[in-house]
C-alpha cells in the first residue's frame, strides 16, 4: 500500500529577480515499509525534496499525498541537533511528551535504548556520548513518535567511516525489526546501496532513474552483485543533465 505519492511536485526561488528551478515535475509513489534511498550530486534537489515532503518548504506546484492522511513523520538531521540539558534517556522521550500514559513512554524509551545500545547511557548528557551514540539517540527520538515515514537527511554524512559502517549495519537491523517507511538522503552510493531496497538518482531537480536493490540483508559490498547496482547507480548520476 501507497503510504506517499507525489505528483508532478516542482519548486521554484526568486533568486535576484529571476526564477531557479530547484524541483521539476516530481513524480514518485512509496510503498508502506519500505527504504528508499536518494543520491546524487550535490544541489540536486534531494534535501529540497525531503524538505517539502516534511513541510519545512512549501512546494510550488503539485500534489503530495500521504496515507494515512494525516501521516506521522519522524526528521533525521545530519547533525543530532539533541538538547544539551536533557539525557539520553529524556532526549528520545521528549518526542512522547504529549503522551498521557507514562508507563507507555518508559516502555517505548526502554525499548529503545535497548534496541540502539544505549541502555548503559541513559543518563548522560549529549556532551557527555561519541558523535556515533548522539545520531543514535536522535534516531531513537524519531522511532519513539512512532512515525509512518521516517527522513532521514544525510544522518552519517558527519562520523568517522568506521562509525559510519557500525551504524549503517544497525540502521538495516532497526529497519527489518520496526518495519518503518524511510526515505533516506546520501552523497555515497556505496551507502545508497548498503542501505536501500529501492534507489532514486536525482539530477537537476529531476528524477533520473530508478533502481531496484534485489539483495538481502546484511549486504557484501564486495560481492559481485553489490558492484554491479553500483555501477549502474554511478552510471545513471554521470547521465544527470
Amino acid at each position: 500500500m501507497a503510504v506517499l505519492t507525489l505528483n508532478n511536485v516542482s519548486k521554484t526561488y526568486l533568486l535576484e529577480n529571476r526564477q531557479v528551478s530547484a524541483l521539476t515535475n516530481i513524480n514518485l509513489t512509496v510503498d508502506s515499509g519500505q527504504f528508499v534511498t536518494f543520491v546524487g550530486r550535490s544541489g540536486c534537489g534531494k534535501t529540497t525534496l525531503l524538505r517539502i515532503i516534511a513541510g519545512l518548504e512549501q512546494k510550488t506546484c503539485g500534489q503530495i499525498t500521504f496515507q494515512p492522511t494525516e501521516a506521522k513523520i519522524g526528521l533525521v538531521f545530519q547533525e543530532p541537533r539533541l538538547m544539551p540539558w536533557l539525557t539520553v534517556e529524556n532526549n528520545m522521550a521528549f518526542a512522547l511528551q504529549q503522551e498521557p500514559d507514562r508507563e507507555y513512554v518508559k516502555a517505548t524509551v526502554d525499548h529503545y535504548l535497548k534496541l540502539l545500545r544505549l541502555e548503559d547511557f541513559r543518563h548522560a548528557y549529549p556532551s557527555e556520548i561519541s558523535g556515533g551514540m548522539a545520531q543514535r539517540t536522535a534516531l531513537g527520538r524519531a522511532l519513539c513518535y512512532n512515525p509512518d515515514i521516517i527522513l532521514m537527511d544525510e544522518p552519517l554524512g558527519a562520523l568517522d567511516a568506521f562509525t559510519r559502517a557500525t551504524l549503517q549495519k544497525e540502521l538495516t537491523q532497526i529497519f527489518q525489526e520496526a518495519h518503518k517507511t524511510i526515505l533516506f538522503v546520501t552523497h555515497d552510493v556505496d551507502e545508497a546501496v548498503l542501505l536501500g531496497e529501492r534507489i532514486v538518482v536525482m539530477g537537476g531537480g529531476q528524477i533520473c532513474n530508478e533502481l531496484a536493490v534485489p539483495l538481502t540483508y546484511p549486504r557484501i559490498a564486495a560481492s559481485k552483485e553489490f558492484y554491479n547496482i553500483r555501477s549502474q547507480v554511478l552510471a545513471a548520476i554521470m547521465e544527470e543533465p
